[in-house]
């Protein structure tokens, strides 16, 4: 009866009086706590005067020791070391609503005891996008104090989790007992999918922490507030909240705001703070990303102190520059009253598009100092593009992605732009960060702008898969995408040339049987041949040394004979959990993998990863490798490939990813993944030791295996026995991983086709062909060759590109007011400006290149002969996936045949580059002669299989009656 006489005096007192503590800046208190129900009401008690009868604090039975304290405060103690977590449901805050929402949380004062005990204690208060308000821990946003364990200061913190995200990188410290009232805020701003936090220490300025991005997949649909580690090992210990609230605005209001414009780059410095402010003596505009330029920054120097400037934010003091990098523009003054700053002030300090380049970081901060030692950490407020952030591949900065952002982006593709930074190097088409315009940056733009303009801008394609009954259908279709794509007005003399020799004929016919037998074939299944087997079916307790081997018992795994013995097969599982940070690494000989293909598989029964680490913690990570080492010993681990299931260090998602040591590359596909699940998971990790590459598969519960990526491995490394590495900590609450079954086979376990593409290299003439020799089709829309030699063994002036042949290939119309083929920006392919000796690239925005089964395109004689192949890489984009892909490299020997050009046929063009001369020794007489016999020659197949009688029959008929309606056609 007490409690609800409280409950009734709390909330008629509000309706009548409204929250002595509100401020009047409040518009809209959508929930409010402010804990005045006198002694002993436990957080889910609590009344929210913002919605009054909603759904109460879901309270952590961990808290029974934290209650209110009868002076309008809930006082945290706590005396254990776990993570309390308690919800509240609220009305989702998604991209559609309107303005920010705060998570505003007022504390009378704290007392962190001085000695770390245990983990450092930690209070947060998140956005979640879990949508229950009961559980749940999808980090959307998050605002928190919590001990630093590496030196033992308080500090106030911003932090994400998601795609996209990213923690605020200042903190303040604060002060080990707080006694003065300590406001801090949270914004989240799903318009701009942008979260910032503020702070107010007693009476001291309001401050900015920071902002920065939030995965656009993640909302604020509820809230999340934490108490983690021990608030009671000391009497003294404790937390002391007296407001919480999630309201429309921000009632810190005596900030300084720095207003940027997304598309016009204006740069406005307000007094916001609702005061005049004197004394300014300096300040600093930073940038970690290097998002600055003097060339464009109006400083006070320049323009507002007494001269040269106009004195309207100093007098009498001469102001001058002492930063001007791309990372810092800083001024101050020496001497006079120092600045000043009027209500409401506006000090320009922009020229043309302004000092920041503009772009995806949007990371300015500015503090500015006054007298007595007083400082203001401003509000970066970044409008314009309807509150949105540019869109990633927005180059010209419009607000929009259009050809004009293609010119900018193609224009930096595969450039040199080492010493630029990160910012820069945006804007110069580094779309990843990684320091490169590259082909994936490629499939960032493309992908981007399809999200724009629509899927593949001016993409059409089949949709529907032919009936069995279907088949000659689809044997012609095979013929007649088959062929180098023809333009409209050659297409009917190209058809009748290609058929009208017995040899071209052939050709028609071997591809038609090809397909035929691809369409008969499809759904043979091979079973796959397992060479180690360790299926989990051992005794409760059995360490992954002692593990049973099923395909080749007697070969057990040599275990870590010290940080594996946590880990053991319990239900017919290897459950891993760890409670130690360091590496367990357990090592299996196998028999020398140094040629064809070997599949390395886990099936996974599940894990669960808790879902943010404590300060400290060390980011868990499961990992599966080929090793080189024969025999294998602990400490002895030269790597040729491997997967790894980790936590990742920056966003705190996790990932699949596939990585190797030494020559080759990392696969650049990485797949997220959720914290927790207990449905089955399967990684393969293929090796492909005849093209010194590697793979990575993955199965998600029933569904088919899928393609990650592949890349190349060091071509001196193979696959000679097989580690199993676990590192750092697993023994979080309920945290775990489950591997049902670790396996070794020489034949595919996925059904997934991994047909390449393949770039032919002739050795004697230079020349570089793209070939399709499989049976699969390819649907590419970039390319690039490079070279690691020093030097590079790749030749620009010879190179015959895609986008300099005539016809030209495949050309599309866009949308530049005309229906003409491929005179508009991204209707056809382009070079990469910086191709150079070591790098060969083309990419095609609004069309592709369909290569079926036989097609190839020369590229001239861009290979300097002599170079050393080896050091050749060839990658392309699936523009269907969208998948990076590490074509094969095949080498050959021929001399010139009259195809002097290298363009796959003997005509006009080579006679004129006979007279020019040859690379690297004139053509001869007799050349000239091989010319002669030769012109008129397109490519050839040859006949490499014969079609059983009736299939032979039923191929001829189809190819005798196409020609026949050909020829009608144009006759």
């Amino acid at each position: 009866m007490t409690r609800i006489i409280s409950y009734l005096v709390v909330a008629l007192a509000m309706l009548a009086f409204g929250s002595p503590d509100m401020p009047s800046t409040y518009a809209v208190d959508l929930h409010a706590f402010e804990f005045n129900e006198g002694s002993g009401f436990f957080l889910s008690e609590t009344f929210d005067s913002g919605n009054p009868g909603g759904q109460a604090w879901v309270e952590s039975n961990l808290l029974t020791d934290s209650e209110t304290n009868g002076s309008g405060s809930f006082r945290i103690t706590k005396f254990n070391d776990d993570q309390a977590d308690n919800y509240l449901q609220i009305d989702n805050i998604t991209s559609s609503t309107v303005g920010s929402r705060y998570i505003v949380v007022r504390m009378s004062g704290w007392n962190f005891v001085d000695s770390v005990v245990g983990q450092g204690e930690e209070i947060r208060f998140d956005f979640l996008d879990s949508d229950t308000g009961t559980s749940g821990s999808a980090v959307t946003s998050q605002v928190r104090i919590d001990r630093n364990t590496d030196n033992g200061n308080i500090e106030l913190r911003g932090t994400a989790i998601g795609v996209g995200s990213t923690d605020i990188a200042s903190r303040a410290t604060l002060n080990t007992t707080q006694t003065a009232p300590f406001t801090m805020v949270l914004e989240l701003d799903k318009k701009s999918n942008t979260y910032e936090v503020f702070y107010k220490d007693g009476t001291n300025p309001a401050q900015a922490l920071g902002a920065a991005p939030i995965s656009a997949a993640r909302n604020g649909n509820s809230i999340r507030f934490t108490v983690n580690n021990n608030f009671g090992s000391d009497i003294t210990e404790f937390f002391a909240i007296d407001r919480f609230a999630l309201t429309d605005t921000n009632p810190l209001t005596d900030l300084m705001t720095l207003e940027v414009n997304r598309i016009t780059g204006e740069m406005k410095l307000k007094n916001t703070t609702g005061s005049a402010l004197s004394g300014l003596r300096s300040y600093s505009l930073t940038s970690a990303s290097g998002a600055l330029t003097a060339a464009n920054w109006r400083s006070v120097t320049d323009f507002y102190d007494q001269a040269p400037g106009n004195g309207s934010v100093d007098v009498d003091g001469a102001w001058s520059k002492t930063s001007t990098s791309a990372t810092d523009l800083s001024e101050g003054v020496i001497g006079g009253n120092g600045g000043n700053l009027s209500i409401n002030q506006e000090v320009i300090l922009s020229s043309g598009t302004g000092p920041w380049l503009r772009g995806i970081y949007e990371d300015l901060e500015m503090v500015l100092n006054f007298d007595g030692g007083i400082t203001r950490k401003a509000n970066v407020n970044f409008v314009g593009n309807g509150g949105e952030r540019l869109d990633v591949g927005d180059l010209n900065f419009d607000g929009s992605l259009t050809a004009a952002d293609w010119t900018a982006f193609i224009a930096g593709a595969e450039m040199d732009l080492s010493g630029l930074t990160l910012a820069q190097q945006y804007q110069a088409g580094d779309l990843n960060g990684d320091g490169l315009n590259d082909i994936f940056d490629f499939a960032i733009f493309k992908d981007s702008y399809d999200a724009v303009n629509g899927f593949g801008a001016f993409n059409t394609m089949f949709a529907a898969i032919p009936e069995p009954t279907s088949l000659v259908l689809l044997s012609l279709g095979c013929v007649l995408s088959g062929m180098r794509r023809c333009r409209p007005k050659f297409v009917a003399p190209r058809l009748i040339s290609e058929v009208s020799s017995m040899k071209s004929l052939a050709s028609f016919v071997v591809v038609l049987a090809a397909c035929i037998g691809v369409s008969l074939n499809n759904s043979v299944t091979a079973n796959a041949a397992v060479l180690e087997d360790f299926p989990f079916g051992d005794s409760n307790g059995t360490l992954i040394g002692a593990a049973a081997n099923t395909a080749n018992p007697g070969n057990f795994w040599d275990e870590d004979p010290t940080d594996s013995i946590n880990s053991s097969v319990q239900n017919g599982v290897y459950r891993i959990q760890r409670n130690d940070e360091e590496a367990a690494t357990n090592y299996l000989d196998i028999e020398n993998i140094t040629s064809g293909k070997a599949w390395l598989v886990a099936d996974i029964a599940g894990w669960n990863f808790t879902p943010t680490l404590g300060v400290g913690e060390v980011f868990e990570e499961f990992r599966l490798a080929f090793l080189q080492n024969d025999p294998p010993a602990q400490g002895n681990s030269t790597l040729t490939a491997q997967f790894a299931i980790q936590r990742n260090q920056t966003t705190n998602v996790i990932e699949l990813i596939g990585n190797r040591a030494g020559g080759g590359a990392n696969i650049a596909q990485t797949l997220n993944l959720t914290h927790s699940r207990n449905t089955p998971f399967s990684v393969a990790l293929e090796i492909d030791e005849d093209n010194n590459s590697y793979s990575i598969y993955y199965k998600d519960d029933t569904n088919p295996y899928t393609f990650l990526g592949s890349a190349a491995h060091d071509s001196a490394r193979d696959g000679n026995s097989i580690r199993m590495f676990i590192n750092n900590n697993f023994g979080g609450t309920g945290e775990f991983f489950d591997l049902s079954r670790v396996y070794l086979t020489d034949t595919d376990p996925t059904n997934v086709s991994n047909d390449r593409m393949t770039l032919q290299v002739n050795t004697v003439t230079g020349e570089l062909k793209l070939i399709n020799d499989t049976a699969s089709t390819f649907d590419i829309d970039a390319y690039t060759i490079t070279s690691a030699t020093l030097a590079g063994d790749l030749k620009p002036l010879t190179w015959n590109s895609l986008s300099d042949q005539v016809p030209l290939i495949d050309p599309v119309d866009g949308p530049d007011g005309d229906s003409t083929l491929g005179n508009g920006t991204g209707e056809t392919w382009d070079e990469a400006p910086g191709s150079s000796s070591k790098v060969l690239a083309e990419r095609f925005l609004l069309g592709s290149s369909v290569f079926t089964p036989g097609r190839d395109e020369t590229l001239g004689l861009a290979f300097q002969v002599g170079g050393d192949t080896n050091a050749l890489t060839f990658q392309y984009r699936n523009a269907d996936t969208g998948a990076i892909q590490t074509g094969l490299i095949d080498l050959i020997a021929t001399g010139p045949n009259g195809d002097f050009d290298g363009d796959g046929d003997v005509d006009g063009r080579d006679f004129l580059r006979w007279q020019r001369g040859g690379s690297p020794a004139p053509f001869s007489s007799t050349d000239l002669a091989a010319w002669q016999n030769a012109y008129g020659v397109g490519p050839l197949s040859s006949l490499e299989a014969v079609p059983e009688p009736t299939a032979l029959t039923l191929v001829l008929s189809l190819a005798m009656g196409l020609v026949a309606v050909r020829r009608n056609r144009v006759s």
